[in-house]
């Protein structure tokens, strides 16, 4: 019996809690929500009203530009006749009317009368100005129109004052609406803070005589917190309090603590294992790394003779026919390209100095073959901050030139076009060449081993340039190829920029 009868006190004390929460929460929620609320509604007629004001005073500023430029255009078209001088006058001459009509339907009556006045202004100004226009349309002489033009100056003149009058008009009815709604304001904060701080008072001895009993219990829960944040998870629930939710609370924190000892444990184990994996990751990451730069430095080292060759046996045949002038030209060509192809193998080269070789590729080119091709090179980018492989662009252009250009009777052009664009350098290498079939486009496009392409640059020397660029950025969208037969190639590179 007496066991029942501690029952129902509990229950007793836990509903009796409960409402004692309620009353709490309503002492505090319900001032500050009512002070929120109408703090809300007089901050938004306030800030209504302030935009009304600004947008008012923006509309006049925004009359006064367009009179002025329209006025500044009907000069303009006086002076220099242009047609577009004389549209964009009539522009803003209408904008300025549509401000005015819309400004009419919001005022007070003083402003009303003003904006009546300056739309006749503003008609009579477009009147003149037309007037103007039509006797310099008609006669050239300067003393023909002058009297109207200075009519029309001074009719801007007046409108310029109309709009001044417009402007301490507003300004003086927003200065009696802001000192109406600032005694307003002080009346609502005046009893916002006297109900306020009634409220504060009643909570303050609601709490003095109610939340002590709650505090006893949380700090012996702050204590154990402070505890576990320190490492240490043993807790002793000590006596109960009368409280269910105390209570229940208690238990659950003590449940909780063993609960995280034992994911701290799973988690230390979990750790190692990770550690493990990462160190494993690792190695793996070196190896392959490791192979990369091999493979690296054995692609760049695919140089092809072919066109060493070639240029030499050009190189004799010049110097018979000519002078030592131009042989000595591609002789420093030569040794040019062959010096940068071997002293840039162990390194990479910036895209600057790969468009020189390309230059002297293009000039000894120019003088085997004088003028059966053309050469276009467009850069718009910073050249020095773009790094590539060494050899990158000659392969493409040799390419171009011996695959596409060399074939034709009647030759063609070969046009390098290099932007920034963001993060990248994009390069477009295009001819007006022969173009590939679908067979030879594959061969170059293919990373399979099994594809042996063709030629001395088009096949190898290509693929292993793309293969460079790959390792070299990680990427596999660095190169497109497009080619159609009897319409020539372009190739597009897409190279980050590392500052």
């Amino acid at each position: 019996m007496s066991s029942e009868n501690n029952s129902k006190d509990t229950i007793a004390k836990s509903s009796s809690l409960k409402k004692k929460f309620i009353i709490f929460a309503v002492i505090i929620i319900l001032p500050i929500a009512t002070s929120n609320v109408v703090s809300l509604i007089m901050s938004n007629r306030i800030s209504s009203t302030y935009n009304i004001m600004m947008n008012r005073m923006s509309v006049t500023n925004q009359i006064k530009n367009s009179l002025n430029e329209s006025f500044f255009h009907f000069n303009q078209y006086i002076l220099t006749n242009a047609e577009e001088s004389k549209r964009l006058y009539k522009f803003h001459y209408d904008k300025a009317v549509e401000n005015v009509i819309a400004l009419q339907e919001d005022s007070d009556l003083r402003s009303r009368y003003i904006l009546r006045d300056l739309l006749n202004s503003l008609k009579s100004f477009k009147e003149a100005a037309d007037r103007t226009i039509e006797i310099y349309d008609n006669h050239s002489g300067v003393d023909v129109y002058y009297e109207e033009y200075v009519w029309t100056k001074e009719i801007v003149s007046y409108c310029n004052a109309f709009i001044s009058m417009l402007s301490d008009s507003y300004f003086d009815y927003n200065v009696n609406i802001y000192n109406e709604l600032k005694q307003k304001q002080d009346y609502v904060n005046r009893v916002l803070m006297a109900y306020i701080m009634t409220a504060l008072m009643v909570s303050a001895i609601y709490t003095l005589l109610f939340i002590g009993d709650i505090t006893r219990k949380l700090r012996e829960l702050v204590n154990v917190s402070e505890k576990v944040v320190k490492g240490d998870f043993t807790y002793n629930e000590g006596e109960k309090t009368y409280i269910y939710e105390l209570d229940i609370l208690s238990e659950a924190f003590s449940k909780m603590i063993t609960h995280i000892s034992k994911y701290i444990e799973s988690l230390q184990e979990k750790a190692e294992l990770e550690r493990k994996l990462q160190d494993e990751q690792m190695r793996l990451l070196s190896y392959e790394n490791a192979l990369k730069v091999s493979q690296l430095k054995i692609l760049q080292a695919q140089i092809n003779p072919h066109f060493l060759f070639n240029t030499l046996n050009c190189i004799s045949q010049t110097a018979i026919k000519e002078n030592a002038d131009k042989t000595e030209s591609l002789i420093r060509a030569v040794a040019g390209i062959l010096r940068y192809s071997l002293s840039m193998m162990d390194r990479n080269a910036t895209l600057e100095e790969e468009v020189n070789v390309v230059r002297q590729y293009m000039y000894i080119q120019k003088i085997r073959y004088e003028d059966r091709f053309k050469f276009n090179l467009k850069i718009n980018a910073d050249l020095k901050k773009v790094i590539v492989p060494a050899m990158t662009l000659q392969p493409f252009v040799e390419n171009a030139f011996i695959h596409g250009i060399e074939p034709k009777e009647e030759g063609g052009v070969i046009n390098i076009e290099i932007n920034e664009q963001g993060d990248y350098c994009t390069i477009l290498i295009e001819d007006t060449g022969c173009g590939m079939d679908e067979d030879m486009l594959e061969k170059i496009i293919s990373d399979s081993p099994e594809q042996r392409p063709v030629g001395h640059t088009t096949g190898l020397g290509i693929r292993s340039v793309v293969q460079r660029l790959k390792l070299m950025y990680n990427r596999d969208d660095i190169f497109s190829i497009e080619s159609k037969k009897g319409f020539g190639t372009r190739v597009y590179l897409k190279i980050p920029i590392r500052e």
